[in-house]
Formats: C-alpha cells, sequence, structure tokens
C-alpha cells in the first residue's frame, strides 16, 4: 500500500513533465483508437453485407453465346428465316425453341451442391390470351416483341404477354424486393408449382380494363399446340400493383403511362413451360448461397456439372455488386489498421524515451531507496505505478476524443465510391433487349424487368457506420496494459543493475 501510495504521490509531484507525456500519448492514442474503431466498423459491415451481397447467383445462357446466336441471326432476310421455320420439323422446331433455354435437369444437379441454400426456377415466355387486350404501356415495348423477347414465344401483339413463372409467388424478385405488391386474392403458392395448377396472378389496371378479378378464368393459348388440347384454362388468384405506377401516377391515366411490366403475369413455372411447349427447360436457375467466400468453389463446381456445355451456359453471380459495397469498406480497414500499428509504435516509442529521461534523471532518488531497504520488486512497483497513471489519463481521454471524431475519420478514410458493373449495365444487348432475360447482365434478384428505379436497387454507395462499440473498452485495456508493460521496460532494466554504494559514493 506504502508502494502504491508513493507511486501516486510520484505521479502529482512531478506534474508539469506527466503533463507534456499525457498530451503526447493522447494524440498518438486518439489517432490509434480512432483507426481502431473504423477497422472494427468496417469489420462489421463487412460481414453484414456478406449475409445480403455476394451469395446470389444463377445459371443461364452465357451472354457472348447469345450474342453470337443473335448476330447470326441478324444477318439473315426475313424470307430466309421464314424459309427455315417452314422447312423445320417438330423435332427441330421445339430444338429452335429451347436453344436459348436452360435445361431444367442442369439447375436440378447444380442445387444439390453442399454450399447452396435455396434454389428456384424461372421461366419467362410470351403467351397468347385470346380474350385480354393489353394497355397501351404494352405498345411502348412492341419493338422489343418483334425481336422475339421470350424464348421460343411468338412476336409481339395485341394479345400477346409475358408470363414470368416460379416455384413460389413470394419468391418472385418483383415482390420481394417491393417492385410489385398483392393488393387482392393470393400469390400461387409451391404446391400449385408441384401440381400444376393453372393459375395466374395479373396486374390490377389490366383486370380492370379486362373486367376481370379473382376467381375469374382467362383462356391462354399452348404454344405448338392444335386441336382440343391447345388452350388451357387459367384462374386468376391474385391481383397485384406496380409500386412505381402508384407513386408516379397522379390518376389512372398518368398511372398506365408509368406502369413499366404492367401486363406481366405470373404463374407457377410448371404452367409456363406447358404454355410454352419447352417442358424441362428454364430461362435461369436461381441460387442463394452461404457466403460470398464460396463463390469459386461454385463456379468450378458449375464448370463440372455443364461439362460440354460449359461455353453455352453461365453462372451469374452478384459478386460485382459485393465487390462495389466492399471493397471501400475493406480498403478503409485496410488503412486503419496501417494507421493504427504506426500509431501505437508511437505511443510504445514516447513511452519509452520519456521513461528513459524521467528515470536517468532519479538515479539519486533510487540509490537511496535502496541503500535504505526497498526491495527491487518495491522500487519497480512505485515506477509500475506511475507508469499506470500517466497512460491511464492519456487513453482514458483518447476514448473519449475517439468518439467524437471516430465518423470523421471513417469518412476520411473511405474512398469515393462508383456503380458497379451490375448498375451500370443493368441490361445487356441481344435478343432480349431489355431486362432480366437470358441476354442481359442484370440478374433475376434485382427485381423488375422494367422498373424505373431496378438499376438502383441493388445497393447503394458504401458509408461507413463508425459508432462507439463494447469491444473498444476491451481494447482500450489491452493497449494500457500493453503501453504499461513497455514504459517499465526502462525502469525495469535500470533498477535491477542499480548498486546503491555506487550511486551514494558519487555523490
Amino acid at each position: 500500500m506504502r508502494t502504491l501510495h508513493r507511486g501516486f504521490r510520484s505521479f502529482r509531484r512531478n506534474y508539469t513533465r506527466n503533463l507534456i507525456l499525457v498530451v503526447l500519448l493522447f494524440i498518438c492514442l486518439t489517432f490509434s483508437m480512432s483507426m481502431l474503431s473504423v477497422k472494427l466498423a468496417a469489420d462489421s459491415q463487412v460481414a453484414a453485407v456478406k449475409e445480403t451481397v455476394g451469395n446470389y447467383g444463377e445459371i443461364k445462357i452465357d451472354s457472348d453465346y447469345l450474342m453470337a446466336e443473335f448476330e447470326a441471326r441478324r444477318e439473315q432476310t426475313e424470307a430466309e428465316r421464314q424459309a427455315e421455320a417452314r422447312s423445320m420439323t417438330a423435332e427441330e422446331e421445339l430444338e429452335n425453341r429451347v436453344s436459348m433455354l436452360v435445361p431444367e435437369e442442369l439447375t436440378d444437379e447444380f442445387s444439390t451442391d453442399d454450399y447452396i441454400k435455396t434454389y428456384d426456377k424461372v421461366l419467362e415466355a410470351r403467351v397468347s390470351l385470346p380474350d385480354v387486350e393489353s394497355s397501351d404501356v404494352q405498345q411502348a415495348f412492341q419493338m422489343r416483341d418483334e425481336m422475339g423477347s421470350g424464348p421460343g414465344g411468338s412476336s409481339g401483339g395485341q394479345n400477346s404477354f409475358t408470363f414470368s413463372g416460379n416455384t413460389d409467388g413470394a419468391s418472385a424478385s418483383d415482390f420481394t424486393t417491393g417492385a410489385k405488391k398483392l393488393v387482392e386474392g393470393e400469390l400461387f403458392a409451391y404446391e400449385d408449382y408441384q401440381n400444376a395448377n393453372p393459375v395466374v396472378v395479373i396486374e390490377k389496371n389490366l383486370a380492370e380494363e379486362n373486367e376481370l378479378g379473382v376467381g375469374d378464368s382467362i383462356e391462354a393459348e399452348i404454344s405448338g399446340a392444335t386441336g382440343r388440347d391447345s388452350t388451357m384454362e387459367l384462374t386468376v388468384v391474385g391481383i397485384y400493383e406496380t409500386v412505381e405506377a402508384e407513386d408516379q401516377g397522379g390518376g389512372s391515366g398518368d398511372q398506365q403511362a408509368f406502369n413499366p411490366a404492367g401486363s406481366t403475369f405470373y404463374a407457377p413455372v410448371s404452367v409456363v413451360q406447358e404454355l410454352n411447349g419447352t417442358e424441362g427447360y428454364l430461362s435461369l436457375g436461381s441460387y442463394y448461397f452461404d457466403s460470398v467466400d464460396d463463390t469459386a468453389a461454385l463456379k468450378a463446381a458449375f464448370k463440372k456439372d455443364a461439362g460440354s456445355d460449359a461455353d453455352k451456359y453461365q453462372f451469374a453471380t452478384d459478386l460485382s455488386d459485393y465487390q462495389g459495397i466492399a471493397d471501400p469498406l475493406l480498403k478503409a480497414r485496410n488503412t486503419s489498421v496501417i494507421g493504427l500499428l504506426g500509431a501505437l509504435g508511437a505511443c510504445a516509442l514516447i513511452i519509452l524515451l520519456a521513461m528513459f529521461i524521467i528515470v536517468g534523471g532519479r538515479t539519486r532518488e533510487l540509490g537511496i531507496l535502496k541503500a535504505i531497504g526497498s526491495t527491487d520488486r518495491q522500487v519497480i512497483s512505485q515506477f509500475a505505478v506511475e507508469v499506470l497513471c500517466i497512460c491511464l489519463v492519456a487513453i482514458i481521454l483518447a476514448m473519449g476524443a475517439t468518439a467524437l471524431i471516430g465518423q470523421t475519420m471513417g469518412n476520411w478514410l473511405l474512398p469515393e465510391t462508383k456503380a458497379t458493373t451490375a448498375q451500370s449495365q443493368s441490361s445487356g444487348p441481344g435478343p432480349q433487349g431489355m431486362g432480366m432475360g437470358p441476354g442481359s447482365n442484370r440478374l433475376y434478384k434485382e427485381g423488375s424487368r422494367f422498373s424505373i428505379n431496378g438499376s438502383n436497387q441493388a445497393e447503394g454507395a458504401a458509408r461507413l457506420n463508425v459508432v462507439y462499440r463494447g469491444s473498444m473498452f476491451a481494447y482500450g485495456v489491452l493497449i494500457l496494459v500493453c503501453l504499461s508493460l513497455v514504459g517499465m521496460a526502462i525502469p525495469v532494466l535500470w533498477i535491477v543493475r542499480l548498486r546503491p554504494a555506487r550511486v551514494l559514493s558519487m555523490e
């Protein structure tokens, strides 16, 4: 107890010297603690990003392959294309219809990989509904229809509509992203997909124009079928609205003008396959996996499963989305680690030099203490208390300052972000032209094909949120202990080697 008292009294007695030392340590510790808070914030946000971005992928037609096929078709004249279509056998016609689709067998096989968490099947096709009149907005995309929007589908027309099919209506990207919302009835369920129940969800304005409601029936033509089996009766089970249209349209007329993809029908993928005459084929297989860290392993597994068709199909992921968000955070973290190490090194150097000067100037005091019977342990403990007081005051002040300037340091370290490839190239050239189809660089999970805000859905600019965390206190204690131990290195060496008789003889 006496040793503690002497150490604390020595700390107060040398007020000016210790104040200078505290200020120097405070500056370095504030910088180091700020760097530490930035690192912890970046690590936390990167971990959060990994839970929602970078863990999605889909199997679809390779964009390069699709472009090559599209260019080859463009070189043909209309007469040549019609002559080719007339000369096709039924088998050749089916092969042509599925040439731009992915075999369901391949997507099923890939879904068994250990990394895969969820799996969905997606098919988009053009389907003719003889008794349903299209809204005017559909004609704005007449060019897309004439280019053959749906794989295997017919060219556009007043009664031709896009059908989007998957295994569960609630998991369709337009509804999960909020681009569309159900206003009446219900979405089809997984059981409807399993049993191929002929049910459909339609858009509100289209339903009103055609006087359709939940429970009504719609007749749809089956592509390639003839006779009594050429149509299918679909039951309306739900009605949805396009969120962008509701937000931006002032009245019914304006609402229709801002009604992107309003004429899309949603149905079980098994039903869309039958309507399109492409059973066993999909536009894409949609997957969520464990983490972005598994991307390389999954790409290798896909190449193995695809075999000789690996050049025709691709496993596209949202890795670019993850990189666009996480890279600035990772750069800020790496910079903060360098700053942290440099600041802690400066703290260690300051405390070592200071203690060298302090102990060197108190050689007579140390000699007298040892001469009157104080042991090395008692003298060292006295200096340990003094060093601890200096470091404790400095780190308490530094932790308080860090809470105030941590966010500023984070903003300073975070580099400017740029739009990712997935954002800047929301749709690619090719027969699909627009949207998320096989010829597009956009991913299915990004939502509505013609969403006004679709290109901005996947990510926002990364912002580093630096908050004071409970772990900061634990790290502060650890830094305090380490600095105190470093500061004691000089006193320990000096005191152990000091001989009282020699010191007193020099007086």
